[in-house]
C-alpha cells in the first residue's frame, strides 16, 4: 500500500491541529513545573573570565592559573 501526498498532507494537518489544541495544556503544565521547581533556594551564580595565556591555553590570572 502506497503512502500518497494526500495522506501526508492529512497527517501533517492532524499533527498541527493536535499541537494547537494541546498548547494551553502544555503551557499550564510548564507553569506548574516552574512553580514547583522554583521554590528551591535561589542559587548564586558567578562568572569567571578565563583569559588566554601566552602558551594559548585558558586560565584564571597568573602563569600557572593561580
Amino acid at each position: 500500500m502506497a503512502f500518497g501526498a494526500a495522506e501526508a498532507l492529512l497527517l501533517a494537518g492532524l499533527v498541527i491541529l493536535l499541537f494547537r489544541i494541546a498548547t494551553p495544556i502544555r503551557r499550564r503544565l510548564e507553569r506548574w513545573f516552574a512553580r514547583r521547581l522554583g521554590r528551591s533556594a535561589p542559587r548564586q551564580s558567578t562568572v569567571v573570565v578565563l583569559e588566554r595565556r601566552r602558551d594559548g591555553a585558558f586560565g584564571r590570572g597568573g602563569e600557572h592559573g593561580e
